[in-house]
């Protein structure tokens, strides 16, 4: 209700029509840095072909009307091989979440799902993937919460100041 309140439609686990192989980004001006990425999540742990679906698994939130991706990150998503994924990220590269508190986080939490042996990796090469896409398909910055940092149930979306809070905490437009 809170993100409808402040952006109208929401559409939750929304499907993007993305492709998850890195060959599939040729002609993408991030082709070297997704391929990069790919390979030092490949080789983290010894496990070659991460992606198993053939596109990328749905979002979390779209807005349409802001033209935005909001994900909300459990404790799962906080692993070693997100760190690695997000410390070669390009420093010229939007985000629309603090990357050094994502990299301190998945130093602080170490979060592990071997279930199977390469979800780590799976992982955090999606994440990757959704972070990437406003530069794909031309988006706004992906936007990234937290769970743990706010109470998020307790916010009153009727509440100005509750949805002036969300805006402020997330780095919304």
């Amino acid at each position: 209700m809170l993100l409808e309140n402040t952006y109208g439609i929401v559409q939750s686990n929304y499907k993007f029509k993305i492709e998850t192989h890195p060959a599939n980004f040729v002609n993408s001006p991030y082709y070297d840095k997704l391929t990069e990425i790919y390979r030092s999540l490949e080789n983290h742990r010894g496990f070659k072909d991460i992606t198993k679906a053939k596109t990328l698994p749905n979002c979390d939130f779209y807005m349409p009307k802001d033209n935005f991706v909001l994900e909300f990150d459990e404790t799962q998503h906080f692993t070693l091989p997100r760190k690695i994924a997000l410390e070669h990220y390009p420093k010229e590269l939007k985000l629309g979440f603090d990357r050094t508190k994502w990299i301190t986080l998945c130093k602080k939490i170490d979060a592990k799902d071997n279930n199977p042996p390469f979800r780590d990796e799976q992982r955090a090469w999606y994440d990757t993937l959704r972070d990437f896409l406003p530069e794909l398909i031309t988006l706004r910055p992906t936007v990234r919460v937290f769970s743990r940092d706010f109470e998020w149930c307790s916010l009153d979306p009727t509440k100005p100041q509750d949805v002036a809070k969300f805006k402020l905490y997330a780095n919304l437009f």
